[in-house]
């Protein structure tokens, strides 16, 4: 008896549980339903946002690579030739970045519109858009190098002081990632020799040594601070 009252029990206490959940549900209906629409609304949108973004992604694809095949006919042409090829170029890099501005297409279009003006000795242009290039997209792998070109720029330029400015903000930045920090830390040691700082460079030839002893840069360093020494003596 007192088993079948236990199990009586449990049946009612199911009930009132069954109840109670079909109370809430009935009071919080429309509540409910509207979460549920939000949800698949939302899962929805996502969806169509990654639909949108790979075909744009895959558009400025080809836009880019369209223009990287237009590169080689420039380069090998000639005259008035090469300007019209120079002029169609330009404009359609323009707007690759204005279409594009969040995907690597507008990225590789700096780098691209840059390559161009260095190639025309065009210095300060191309530095601008390299350092543009770095300032726009900083965690692009393309941005360490951006400011590294741009800083060659600046030393072809006589803008010395804007060139270990690049370099430094590479150093700070991208030391832990980058595999071109020494040549980064002998060009700026190479600057600061050129400017009459032997100190100074010093400083980035011995970080050299200590942080990446086995680098092909380091034994030019070591060279440089063995020079400095036969000065001093």
């Amino acid at each position: 008896m007192a088993e079948d009252s236990r199990k009586q029990e449990q049946e009612k206490e199911k009930v009132k549980l069954i109840d109670r959940i079909a109370h809430f549900i009935h009071t919080y209906r429309k509540f409910l339903w509207g979460s549920v629409i939000f949800v698949v609304v939302l899962l929805v949108g996502v969806l169509i946002s990654q639909e949108f973004h790979k075909k744009v992604r895959e558009e400025s694809t080809v836009r880019i690579e369209e223009v990287l095949k237009q590169i080689e006919k420039f380069r090998n042409a000639e005259g008035e030739e090469k300007a019209k090829l120079e002029n169609t170029i330009l404009t359609e890099l323009d707007a690759i970045i204005d279409a594009y501005p969040r995907y690597y297409a507008a990225v590789r279009a700096y780098d691209v519109k840059a390559e161009i003006a260095f190639e025309k000795k065009e210095y300060g242009t191309a530095a601008e858009l390299w350092n543009t290039l770095a300032i726009k997209y900083p965690k692009s792998h393309l941005a360490p190098i951006a400011l590294m070109s741009a800083a060659v720029c600046k030393e072809e330029a006589g803008d010395l002081e804007g060139a270990l400015k690049d370099l430094k903000e590479v150093d700070s930045i991208y030391a832990k990632n980058f595999p071109e920090i020494p040549h980064v830390l002998f060009s700026m040691g190479r600057i600061l020799e050129t400017k009459g700082s032997s100190s100074e460079a010093s400083v980035y030839y011995n970080r050299l040594i200590d942080e990446y002893p086995s680098s092909s840069w380091t034994k030019l360093a070591r060279n440089r601070l063995i020079y400095f020494k036969t000065l001093q003596s």
